[in-house]
């Protein structure tokens, strides 16, 4: 697993192991996305972002234990950024709790939200 590299504090809070599968670049989280964590979130999938084209970001959310106002900022803000590259960030798998957060605040009408990976059309 790779920590996501922001504060000593930090990456023993959300780890993200990035591979491909199918078409998608997916970055599975682990642990608490918050204030703390979300800004190195940003910038590690922000660089990914950069690098794919088109971007093809699915964020694998089963094993995030908390999700704070910053996380679901970080989740506007790379929307934002794939979209402007011409790609899609998904959200993936999101628990119970999560998924709440997303209806309420409207979210999951602006950030696709999947139980799993969809597949891309072929080419």
């Amino acid at each position: 697993m790779t920590g996501l590299p922001h504060a000593e504090s930090s990456v023993r809070r959300l780890s993200a192991v990035v591979e491909m599968d199918g078409g998608w670049l997916t970055v599975e989280l682990r642990g608490q996305l918050d204030v703390a964590t979300a800004p190195a979130l940003v910038d590690r999938v922000g660089k990914l972002i950069v690098q794919e084209t088109p971007p093809r970001i699915a964020l694998m959310l089963s094993q995030v234990s908390f999700c704070d106002s910053s996380g679901l900022n970080a989740f506007v803000r790379l929307c934002r950024q794939a979209e402007a590259a011409g790609g899609e960030l998904v959200l993936v798998g999101p628990g119970p709790r999560l998924t709440e957060r997303l209806r309420w605040t409207g979210l999951n009408g602006r950030i696709r939200v999947c139980k799993v990976l969809p597949k891309l059309p072929e080419r």
